[in-house]
């Protein structure tokens, strides 16, 4: 429910193929984009964290943290063609140490509103984003 794909050219790397998190494994530009998206809507995230797969932002709003991760599906260089590439955007709840301590859930309201922003940002952009099995 909270994975989002999508294909674009819009995000490709500027930085050489070494420099990324693994080969074939981009996302920073799109979690930077991301990050901006969001705070022009009022919801303010971390810079990007890189991982071996892919970039990542948090939003924090009270005890609720959640994880929006951002990476690329496809080969090494394939990046650098100019041709739109596959991406793959998830939007994961966690639980904070209190929430955890309680035996509360994470908190999953604030995923889907994050969400909401997330495909009304790509689709103002003329991206398209497959979600679940529904075709935007």
């Amino acid at each position: 429910m909270n994975d989002l794909e999508f294909t674009t050219d819009r995000f490709l790397p500027f930085l050489p193929e070494d420099c990324q998190a693994n080969p074939g494994v981009y996302g920073f530009e799109l979690a930077l984009w991301l990050s901006q998206a969001l705070a022009r809507a009022g919801l303010f995230t971390s810079y990007p964290v890189g991982e071996d797969w892919g970039w990542f932002i948090e939003y924090i709003e009270g005890e609720a943290e959640v994880m929006i991760g951002c990476s690329s599906q496809c080969e090494a260089g394939d990046g650098y063609g100019g041709q739109p590439v596959t991406w793959r955007v998830f939007i994961e709840p966690r639980r904070s140490f209190k929430q955890w301590l309680k035996r509360q859930p994470a908190e999953s309201r604030i995923a889907a509103k994050l969400r909401t922003n997330i495909v009304a940002a790509l689709r103002s952009e003329g991206i398209e984003v497959n979600a679940g099995g529904e075709s935007g």
